[in-house]
């Protein structure tokens, strides 16, 4: 899914929770400027998003343990995720059995526009809330 246009002069809120997560299943949550990939969403040079294992996607390059202790969504965990088209940054708040973890990726690649990225197979269940 990656319709969900953010605006674009001012921040963006949004949560994502991972009711569901089968093992093996691949998941990433974060933001894309080209909401109609050609390949993998993956691979988007306009995808900036967290992914499954250590994985984080920055201008559509794989980095493991980006900027820090990244190690992959699991269910239960809830993401609050902020856009500043400003800044060009995109935030996570990750909480995760009572632990809060802080994440960030510069994205000054992204176009002009946005669109919030969720990208899970088959069998995982999500539940997607957009604060305004």
């Amino acid at each position: 899914i990656s319709s969900i246009p953010l605006h674009r002069s001012r921040p963006s809120q949004w949560q994502v929770e991972v009711v569901h997560l089968p093992y093996g299943c691949g998941i990433m949550f974060g933001i894309i400027g080209n909401k109609k990939p050609v390949s993998s969403s993956c691979f988007e040079i306009t995808c900036f998003s967290w992914g499954d294992d250590n994985d984080v996607w920055v201008a559509g390059s794989l980095h493991q343990k980006y900027l820090g202790s990244w190690d992959g969504w699991k269910a239960g965990d809830k993401g609050i995720f902020a856009y500043s088209p400003s800044c060009a940054t995109l935030f996570l708040r990750l909480l995760r059995e009572g632990d809060v973890r802080e994440f960030y990726i510069d994205n000054n690649n992204l176009p002009d526009g946005a669109f919030v990225h969720l990208n899970f197979y088959y069998g995982t269940t999500v539940r997607f809330s957009r604060a305004v």
